[in-house]
C-alpha cells in the first residue's frame, strides 16, 4: 500500500514552501520525518529561500509519534530519534535562509524543528512548548542544545524542565520568534520575507548564514578566522560588486538581472 504524500511543495520566484499536511496534528512518525527530509535535501539551487508551515487547522505540529514509542523497543526508537534529529538539522545544513511560519500549537518536535530555523514567524496567540519532560522522556531532537543556544539557560531550563507553554506574544519577548503577527498572517509574512531574501545578494546571504549556524560552536578566533574567508569570497562576487556600485550611485541594486530568475 503506497504511503500518501504529507509533504506539499510549490515553489515561485526562488522561493520553495514545504507545507506539512498531516492531520489532525502533524505527528511526526517515520513517514513524515522521511518524507520531510528528503523533500529538504532535494532542494536545488533554484531555492533561494525556504518557508515551512502548516495546512492543518490551528497546529503547526505536535511532536513525536508519542503511542508508538510506547510500544515500540529501544533498538527501535533509536534509530528513530537519529531520524528526527537528522530532519530538523536539515533546515540548518542547507544554504538558503530556512523561515518557519507557525500559526497554533507548535509542540515538542515541532518547536524542535523551528529551532533549526533561521527566522521564526509565529501568530500571537501561537503556543510553543517542549512538554517531554513532563511524560518521563527529554527532548532528544535537538531541543535541549538549540534551545539554550537560542535564549540563554534561564529560560530555556525553564521550558525544558517544567514542560509550559508561552504564546507567541510571550516568545517574541524572549526572541524566540523574530516576527510576531496577527492570526493567520504568517505563512505570507514568513513567504514575503524569503521573496526578500531570495531576490537579494545569494552569496552573502548563505555565508552569512554558514557563519551564523557555526558561530556558537567555535572559539572566537576561529570564527573571526572563517569570518575573513568567508567576506574575501563574497567580496569577489559579482552580485556583491553590484550592490556595492548601486549603493554609490544611490540606485536600487539589480541583483536579477545578474543572476537571472529561477
Amino acid at each position: 500500500m503506497a504511503v500518501p504524500t504529507w509533504i506539499e511543495t510549490e515553489h515561485e520566484d526562488g522561493v520553495t514552501t514545504l507545507t506539512m499536511s498531516r492531520p489532525p496534528v502533524n505527528q511526526f512518525d517515520r513517514e513524515l520525518l522521511e518524507q520531510l527530509l528528503g523533500a529538504v535535501e532535494g532542494l536545488g539551487p533554484e531555492t533561494r529561500a525556504l518557508v515551512i508551515a502548516s495546512s492543518v487547522e490551528r497546529v503547526f505540529a505536535a511532536g513525536g509519534d508519542l503511542p508508538w514509542m510506547a510500544a515500540a523497543s529501544i533498538e527501535e526508537q533509536l534509530p528513530y530519534v537519529a531520524l528526527c534529529q537528522d530532519t530538523y538539522s536539515s533546515f540548518e545544513r542547507i544554504a538558503c535562509p530556512a523561515i518557519a511560519a507557525v500559526e497554533g500549537h507548535c509542540l515538542g518536535g515541532g518547536f524542535e524543528l523551528c529551532l533549526g530555523c533561521d527566522i521564526r514567524v509565529a501568530a500571537r496567540d501561537a503556543s510553543f512548548g517542549l512538554p517531554e519532560a513532563t511524560i518521563g522522556l527529554i527532548a532528544g531532537a535537538g531541543g535541549t542544545q538549540r534551545l539554550v543556544r537560542a535564549v540563554g539557560q534561564g529560560l530555556a531550563r525553564d521550558l525544558l524542565l517544567t514542560g509550559r507553554r508561552i504564546s507567541g506574544e510571550e516568545a517574541a519577548a524572549h526572541g524566540i520568534v523574530s516576527r510576531l503577527v496577527d492570526r493567520g498572517e504568517a505563512r505570507a509574512t514568513a513567504q514575503e520575507i524569503a521573496r526578500d531574501l531570495a531576490g537579494g545578494p545569494t552569496e552573502a546571504i548563505e555565508a552569512t548564514k554558514r557563519l551564523a549556524v557555526a558561530a556558537s560552536e567555535l572559539e572566537i578566533e576561529e570564527g573571526l578566522a572563517r569570518e575573513r574567508a568567508e567576506w574575501q569570497t563574497v567580496r569577489e562576487s559579482a552580485l556583491t560588486q553590484e550592490g556595492l556600485e548601486a549603493f554609490a550611485e544611490k540606485r536600487p541594486p539589480e541583483f536579477g538581472a545578474l543572476r537571472g530568475r529561477a
